[in-house]
């Protein structure tokens, strides 16, 4: 079997297309608000002045949904639903798109639907099949980003993705790849990526750090002195079952209150000004294999082992030479991916069936001026 080439790493080169389109990243919790100062009791009212109001600006009613075929490529007819299920995708998640903003994105996934219709006609014309064990294997390395089963399934539970439609994007990336081969087009020899590596040492560095796993008892800054006593008796208790003979990462996962406690308290390899700076003093000043005493940061109190350490070194070409090539491959695909598009694009004959949109109005000038300028509030700030 051909090497499978970085299957992963660009599966979002599909997004968008037919059910190939990645799913959104969860919005982050917005931080909560803060309290705002109490106003007086009894404000005075004012008498404001009668203004007349700003008219609003309407936004245009939404068109009629498209029935058949919303473009044709070469003849094959990409149907509505497939440009619908993406743009519902986008327009479902809550917040209200502007219209012309809306026109931009459905014109992107139009887009994406020919060119991904474009290559799936070029792909059928070399004759070029996907094996089940590429697509197998794909898929075994996409899930690899995942911590755990139950993570991968609540992605698809919640990432609005099905293992089918992973599978396909899979398919269609590793199409594409055995055509853009066969044209020749993908190869990396071993000369250019030892010529990557040697303009870019700087990338293959390792610092020196510490690799160490801890137990945190939580404790706010502020306590009193009684939590102070009691979260050391919960200290007490982890020193014990250490001095017992008890397992560091399965005390961790007993009785560490941090959210490494599921990993056995394991922080993996970190530098200097990485952490608190009373947990990185100690940590840096302990030997392999030992433990610590205490040690108070503003989180708490840490009971640390030190693991494993390393010094400054550079890794050896032969270390990273697949990781090169399989990222200057990457960097290739998508070269040769807009190289072949430019090509089909020459010769076919595509009919759209989505209207344009208005194009933009030109700014009015800026008044008394020549609307060159970048004073305040002139929207060049950042």
């Amino acid at each position: 079997m051909r090497k499978l080439l970085a299957v992963v790493t660009a599966l979002a080169l599909f997004a968008g297309c037919g059910g190939k389109k990645s799913p959104p990243k969860p919005a982050p919790t917005a931080a909560k608000a803060e309290p705002a100062e109490p106003g007086p009791a009894k404000a005075e009212p004012t008498k404001a002045e009668p203004t007349k109001a700003e008219p609003t600006k309407a936004e245009p009613a939404a068109a009629p949904r498209i029935k058949g075929p919303i473009a044709k490529v070469n003849g094959v007819e990409i149907e509505s639903d497939a440009f619908y299920a993406e743009r519902d995708k986008i327009t479902s998640r809550g917040a209200k798109i502007p219209g012309d903003r809306l026109a931009r994105i459905e014109q992107n996934i139009l887009k994406r639907l020919i060119e991904q219709e474009l290559i799936e006609q070029a792909v059928k014309a070399a004759g070029i099949t996907v094996s089940e064990q590429d697509v197998a294997a794909g898929f075994a390395e996409y899930k690899k980003r995942f911590q755990s089963e139950a993570q991968f399934q609540n992605y698809l539970k919640h990432g609005r993705v099905t293992k089918e439609s992973i599978e396909k994007r899979i398919r269609d990336r590793r199409a594409l790849e055995l055509l853009l081969e066969k044209k020749g087009d993908m190869a990396v020899t071993d000369e250019a990526a030892r010529e990557f590596y040697d303009k870019n040492e700087r990338f293959y560095t390792e610092k020196a750090g510490v690799r160490a796993s801890h137990v945190l008892i939580k404790l706010d800054r502020n306590a009193s002195e009684e939590e102070d006593a009691k979260a050391m008796e919960k200290v007490k208790t982890v020193q014990a079952k250490l001095k017992d003979g008890g397992d560091f990462g399965a005390v961790a996962k007993e009785l560490s209150e941090g959210p490494t406690a599921s990993s056995g308290g394991d922080l993996g390899f970190f530098g200097k000004g990485r952490m608190a700076k009373e947990f990185e003093d100690a940590a840096f000043a302990m030997k392999v294999g030992e433990v610590s005493q205490p040690i108070r940061t503003r989180f708490g109190y840490h009971i640390i082992k030190v693991t494993d350490r390393r010094e400054d070194r550079k890794k050896a070409f032969d270390e990273v030479k697949d990781q090169i090539i399989k990222s200057l491959k990457n960097k290739k695909f998508f070269t040769e991916r807009r190289k072949l598009l430019a090509d089909l694009d020459k010769s076919a004959k595509v009919e759209k069936f989505l209207p344009e949109p208005a194009p933009s109005k030109p700014a009015a000038p800026a008044p008394g001026g020549q609307g060159h300028g970048h004073g305040p509030g002139d929207g060049h700030g950042h």
